[in-house]
């Protein structure tokens, strides 16, 4: 089904939905800014069916973590002209074509617009169908390529008071999903043997002329659900937003088994076949608050590393994120 401007706000559970499944809309951007050293995300998670809203803003500002969540009732309506809590807000300002983020935050503020730099490629449009689908109960997910513009405060440290210029490209995605629909087990896999396994991994690839996304499982030989589509994406450039034929991802992990030292990506476009290294490490955080209604119980640990990239057939150089998750979440609960 085509995406609608309607798309790009709050979206009801079906009709058929079962009360106590968690359904969400979540709004993820990026903010990679190199020059002036500022690296995060910002994520909302807004529930029509629960009623509430949680809001984070996750940064890493000159080497140093800086994070902001919180968790309100929903107030607005579907079609909202802004959403979040009483510090940090999303806006639509045109759909498809620009957003805003806001922040007014205890350590640091800022104030965003993002731009379309490519078209929007709807993950339907996967080659397969959305990969996505096998794994939660599925209403949309659609992501674009952005241009970030705006000024950002830091309201402490040795640079406190300084307002620095943010001008970079960045990413974006929107879903609605019955978020995390099978419940948690009761002790999870892997938890007495302390055994962890590699999970998904979720790549933007930020280049001066195109822009390349990915979903996949890092770990070839996993088992994956009956009809389930093993890998999805896109390219986005000046011709428009297209699926991949396929990618594979290939991680170097610090001895925690967790913390990303580098990736070797592969894309297949069908008439290109493409080798993408990591460069530099700038920083990593988490995404968001990955949590079903349960705020104690971590269902999911995503990291969100940022990299300098090479593609190393054509000698491409770019930045971005390579989000990945590692199972199962340690530790489980976070008080």
């Amino acid at each position: 089904m085509a995406l609608r401007e309607r798309d790009e706000y709050l979206h009801a559970p079906p009709a058929d939905a079962p009360d106590r499944h968690l359904w969400s809309d979540n709004f993820w951007f990026s903010v990679v800014d190199r020059e002036a050293d500022v690296f995060g995300i910002n994520h909302i998670h807004a529930s029509l069916s629960h009623g509430y809203v949680r809001a984070s803003a996750f940064y890493v500002i000159d080497g140093v973590h800086q994070q902001w969540a919180s968790r309100q009732p929903l107030d607005v309506d579907p079609v909202f002209e802004g959403i979040g809590d009483q510090r940090l807000t999303f806006r639509v300002d045109r759909p498809f074509e620009q957003y805003r983020w806001s922040f007014d935050g205890p350590k640091f503020g800022f104030d965003l617009t993002y731009r379309s730099r490519f078209a929007v490629f709807d993950y339907d449009d996967c080659l397969g169908g959305n990969p996505l689908a096998a794994y939660e109960d599925y209403g949309g997910h659609y992501e674009q390529a952005l241009s970030c513009e705006g000024y950002f405060e830091t309201f402490g440290g040795p640079r406190k008071g300084e307002r620095r210029t943010i001008d970079s490209w960045a990413h974006r995605d929107h879903s609605w999903t019955h978020r995390f629909v099978r419940s948690s087990s009761w002790e999870p896999r892997n938890h007495r043997t302390l055994q962890r396994s590699l999970g998904h991994f979720w790549p933007s690839i930020q280049l001066e002329n195109r822009h390349l996304n990915a979903f996949g499982w890092m770990d070839p030989d996993r088992q994956l659900p009956e009809g389930a589509n093993p890998v999805g994406g896109w390219i986005g450039d000046a011709d428009g937003s297209r699926p991949i034929v396929g990618a594979s991802c290939v991680p170097r992990l610090e001895d925690d088994c967790r913390t990303a030292m580098s990736f070797d990506l592969r894309f297949d476009l069908g008439d290109e076949q493409l080798t993408i290294a990591t460069g530099r490490k700038h920083a990593q955080t988490r995404n968001g608050l990955m949590r079903d209604e349960n705020d104690a119980e971590a269902r999911l640990d995503c990291y969100e590393p940022f990299f300098d990239f090479e593609v190393l057939e054509t000698g491409e150089r770019g930045y971005g994120v390579v989000e990945y998750s590692i199972n199962p979440p340690m530790p489980r609960f976070r008080y």
